[in-house]
């Protein structure tokens, strides 16, 4: 993974974002990459993180209720320093750091195994969009999409109303807030990315997932920046 953080930036002077000292890599010192909360042991289908001698590879909420999505990728468990980075990106526009934390997710994508035709970042509604002037899940996908050489659509999926920010809502209302509230325009698509900066319930990706399940694309992998230990 070291290797992968030196040749991907040749900037010169650069300093780490967290400790200032010299970056080698791409605005991380090697110590402050290796200290971020990598997620390592996960479910297959959510990423909540699991023991790492647990012998099943599912968390017990997707043995019992397998989600619509079909496997989930994230590069971090939220904590520190990433569950303090991350809100600053959506509220004080510190999107400056979307770019390496967009190579660091590449690092966790198992490219191996074959890649969505397109990744899909999740909408914001029309008004939200209008208030903050941007959406930092598509400048994330975007930088996704020219790393890894795969179509970008930010089209394909659309907010229908404004609902309830999440973050303020318990697990069932969650999942109340977002019904219905996702269209799918018609395609050709059998196999997509979500894209989304935090999991936290999953209620959003799957949610999205089924919508479009439902519009007849057959796999839908999600990927995150980040997800959330509970």
């Amino acid at each position: 993974m070291t290797n992968f953080f030196n040749n991907i930036c040749s900037l010169n002077s650069q300093l780490c974002v967290f400790c200032d000292l010299p970056a080698k890599g791409l605005a991380l010192c090697e110590g402050c990459q290796k200290d971020l909360p990598w997620l390592v042991h996960s479910c297959a289908y959510c990423a909540l993180p699991i023991i790492s001698h647990c012998d099943r590879q599912l968390c017990i909420t997707c043995i019992k209720k397998p989600p619509y999505f079909d496997k989930t990728y994230a590069a971090f468990s939220y904590q520190f320093p990433i569950n303090m980075l991350l809100p600053k990106i959506k509220l004080e526009r510190q999107r400056f750091h979307i770019k390496w934390l967009a190579h660091c997710l590449v690092t966790t994508i198992n490219t191996k195994q074959a890649l969505p035709e397109v990744l899909l970042p999740v909408p914001i509604s029309s008004i939200k969009r209008l208030c903050k002037g941007y959406n930092q899940t598509e400048q994330l996908a975007f930088i996704l999409s020219k790393l890894l050489h795969i179509k970008l659509d930010t089209q394909l999926i659309f907010k229908n109303r404004d609902t309830l920010a999440q973050a303020k809502l318990k697990a069932k209302q969650r999942k109340k807030n977002l019904k219905a509230a996702f269209s799918v325009i018609t395609n050709n698509y059998q196999h997509v990315a979500i894209i989304d900066d935090i999991m936290t319930t999953g209620s959003t990706a799957n949610e999205i997932a089924k919508t479009l399940k439902e519009s007849g694309i057959k796999k839908v992998d999600v990927w995150v920046l980040a997800r959330t230990l509970v």
